[in-house]
């Protein structure tokens, strides 16, 4: 199994052989042939298995090639290449393990799946990516199991010698005569066998199984002991389908979707041998949108903060709505002004002086955000947030625009 590294917007090109070459990326045959397969499903458009936007198909000298858009993540195919797609951390370069500990730090802010503090001797930034994600969620697992595994009443029947629960009278009918001295009875027991934790036993089981990494196969088994007396799903579909939680058991809810994303999204095998491609990848646009929000509702506890607000439109025709605007971003500050913001996930222009690079077209969209949210306020506050950049000025330039409105560039320290 072979691990690569590339970027936002770099580019896969169809060759003989997999790897960097220069400046070039190529894949072989089989291996490019499979990732355009995953990319052009016929998905449904709100699948979160449709990959269209993942990639866009172009050609270099020639060859066939996929060009990433902003998108990052873990792709598989099924020879066992891995590809991790990492966001551009434009403070440092091109350091997989910078850029590899920002998506992790993002995301451990706004995925629920990886909220879980990592183990002390987890270096996300130095581990490939599909083995920071087995490591994350088995970290999740063992923080909920040792807050206590879930029991249910079981129904159980057996034959034993003394008399348990109920005697089973048409079962004890039917009892040969040399067994008479044994008993069919049928009694409810307090057993860890319940569908959350078929489940997770079967997560466990399966990251002991995908993980190269030795601390996390020893983690695995570890923690298999905790499940001791818990078989394995026999039918995921269905022990998804009945997952229920009772209220004393609230810390296992999490783990719902730590088993969906290794039993489902990580796991190579459908069928018994049969490989697939696979995939868990995130739109950076509304990781950075969601990781702003986060750190502005750390930093303002005391301000209202929503995101992607959809209760207004620009326009009617013949009295019907047209044209909905949804801003990033609607803070209200406890003095009552409210300010619009949405964030953007690009580089500003250290060369393009006044506005460093600020879009027309973002421009454009702020006024129409501000003429429906921003109505009666006296000085309506425009933001537009990036990541900052090195080598640009600490405060940007304020943008007036008309009606006394003024538009903020904001750089965040990622």
């Amino acid at each position: 199994m072979s691990n690569h590294v590339l970027r936002e917007y770099d580019t896969v090109i169809r060759g003989s052989n997999s790897g960097w070459f220069g400046a070039r990326f190529t894949l072989n045959g089989g291996a490019f042939d499979a990732l355009a397969a995953l990319i052009e499903r016929d998905m449904p458009k709100d699948s979160s298995e449709n990959l269209s936007a993942v990639a866009s198909f172009t050609r270099v000298s020639g060859q066939p090639a996929l060009k990433f858009q902003q998108w990052v993540g873990l792709i598989r195919l099924p020879d066992g290449t891995t590809l991790e797609i990492l966001p551009k951390t434009f403070d440092r370069g091109d350091d997989p393990a910078a850029c590899r500990a920002l998506l992790m730090r993002m995301l451990s802010a706004t995925d629920e799946r990886f909220k879980v503090a990592p183990a002390a001797d987890l270096d996300p930034a130095r581990m490939p990516l599909f083995e920071v994600f087995l490591a994350y969620a088995l970290h999740g697992f063992r923080a909920a199991i040792r807050r206590g595994v879930p029991h249910a009443y079981v129904a159980v029947r057996e034959e034993r010698a003394g008399l348990r629960g109920r005697l089973d009278m048409t079962r004890q009918m039917r009892q040969l005569p040399s067994r008479a001295h044994r008993l069919h009875v049928t009694y409810d027991e307090y057993l860890p066998n319940r569908p959350e934790t078929r489940l997770v036993r079967s997560s466990v089981e399966r990251i002991a199984n995908l993980s190269n990494q030795a601390a996390t196969r020893r983690s695995a088994r570890e923690t298999l002991l905790a499940l001791d007396g818990v078989p394995s799903s026999a039918d995921i579909k269905a022990d998804f389908g009945a997952w229920r939680l009772e209220r004393g058991h609230a810390h296992f809810a999490p783990l719902e979707a730590l088993c969906r994303l290794v039993l489902l999204e990580l796991n190579p095998v459908v069928g018994g041998a049969t490989v697939r491609a696979l995939s868990v990848m995130f739109d950076m646009n509304r990781l950075f949108e969601s990781y702003v929000a986060q750190l502005l509702k750390r930093d303002h506890p005391d301000w209202l903060i929503r995101t992607q607000v959809q209760d207004q439109f620009l326009g009617q025709v013949s009295g019907a709505l047209v044209f909905k605007l949804k801003p990033d971003l609607l803070l209200q500050l406890p003095n009552g002004e409210v300010v619009v913001a949405d964030t953007k996930w690009k580089r500003l222009d250290r060369a393009a002086s006044p506005t460093y690079g600020v879009a027309r077209e973002d421009v454009y969209q702020m006024l129409a955000y501000s003429h429906k949210y921003q109505s009666g306020q006296p000085t309506p506050r425009l933001w537009l947030l990036y990541p900052r950049l090195p080598n640009l000025p600490e405060q940007l330039p304020i943008i007036a625009l008309p009606e006394g409105r003024i538009l903020e560039i904001c750089q965040l320290e990622l």
